[in-house]
């Protein structure tokens, strides 16, 4: 992200100026970027360097939008052979759907499949090549849902469910 789009634009959103966590976060992401002199001050949980987590070193395009529809489709690419290849469609067209791996499976959160927002998940096992629908729904319908794992537990955080953003 570039100190310019911070600065801009993430510092004037108002679910950032309304609250004062979100704030510090930025401001300390700020002066991360803007003071590069001064990093190796600055050496924390979130500013240190680490490398991101693969899953079996691939990628996954998953759900969308296309032609005016959301799709259900699932690709996958294989950096070691620089190919795309579709693998199993979810069972439900997901667009702004969240996604995350846990335990080598590949979860597809909420999103909207065109007529409603979602509250089900989905599970991918690449070993199989296919997708369980056996995975509790989350609390809220939701769509640009976060979704990310700590400590084992997957989180889904955020986004919107047709009326308001969300905010757990």
């Amino acid at each position: 992200m570039s100190a310019r789009f911070l600065v801009n634009t993430v510092s004037s959103d108002s679910l950032i100026r309304s609250d004062q966590t979100c704030r510090d976060l930025v401001d300390e992401a700020k002066d991360y970027l803007l003071l590069p002199q001064e990093r190796l001050n600055m050496q924390g949980p979130r500013t240190r360097r680490r490398k991101p987590i693969k899953s079996s070193e691939v990628l996954f395009a998953v759900g969308g939008w296309c032609s005016g529809d959301a799709i259900a489709s699932v690709e996958m690419f294989d950096p070691t052979t620089n190919e795309w290849r579709a693998v199993s469609p979810m069972s439900k067209r997901r667009c702004g759907v969240g996604v995350a791996v846990l335990n080598n499976l590949l979860y597809a959160v909420g999103g909207h499949d065109g007529v409603s927002y979602l509250n089900s998940v989905e599970r991918f096992d690449p070993q199989t090549n296919q997708w369980s629908n056996d995975v509790a729904p989350t609390s809220s319908c939701r769509t640009s849902v976060g979704v990310a794992v700590l400590d084992g537990c997957l989180f889904a955080v955020g986004g919107q469910d047709g009326i308001s953003c969300l905010n757990l």
